[in-house]
């Protein structure tokens, strides 16, 4: 029977630090990690794809399904040789999510290399969030200042309607400081 190929596992330091942080909160769960990671050795697509924004992740359940493991294969070519690695992101609790949000906050602040740039790029590609919060919305015009400001101020309606809150209110105190006849 010929030997299983083995796949390098790369761990990211935060997730050594949660690995650390997992076997002082808890050493059986933290030596059950390690071994679901020993699983990609000879199966770096081992677990399940994850899916939304995290496309391209994949999770392994560790414990009672309270623990993920969240990782990426990356295929590194060098010449004609093409290596297949998991690369270990994340390791935490599966409640609220922690985990996935962890992940996403980790790859929002990564520094500005070559490599963390090609991350973004290829997420950026696929329409993918890379965990860099979007702006708020604009906070939309009550309709009752846009009655006032049509109906009293004698504003039109588009310009109202393209205003912003702040610049609506602003509109409104300008028009009620006017000294009228």
């Amino acid at each position: 029977m010929p030997d299983t190929p083995r796949h390098p596992v790369r761990f990211t330091d935060a997730a050594v630090a949660d690995l650390a942080a997992l076997h002082r909160r808890d050493p059986q769960i933290a030596r059950a990690a390690l071994r679901k990671v020993l699983l990609l050795e000879s199966d770096p697509y081992a677990g399940r794809p994850l899916v939304g924004d995290l496309v391209g992740w994949r999770k392994l359940v560790v414990g009672d399904r309270h623990w993920r493991i969240v990782w990426r294969v990356v295929e590194e070519v060098d010449g004609t040789t093409s290596v297949e690695v998991s690369e270990v992101w994340a390791v935490g609790p599966r409640e609220n999510a922690a985990v996935y949000d962890e992940l996403r906050t980790r790859l929002s602040s990564l520094p500005d290399t070559a490599t963390a740039r090609n991350l973004r790029d290829l997420f950026d590609r696929f329409g993918l969030d890379t965990g860099t919060p979007a702006p708020p919305p604009p906070e939309p015009v009550p309709d009752w200042l846009v009655g006032r400001l049509t109906d009293k101020a004698g504003l039109p309606l588009e310009r109202v309607l393209a205003m912003s809150l702040e610049e609506a209110i602003a509109a409104w105190e300008d028009w009620m400081t006017q000294l009228r006849d």
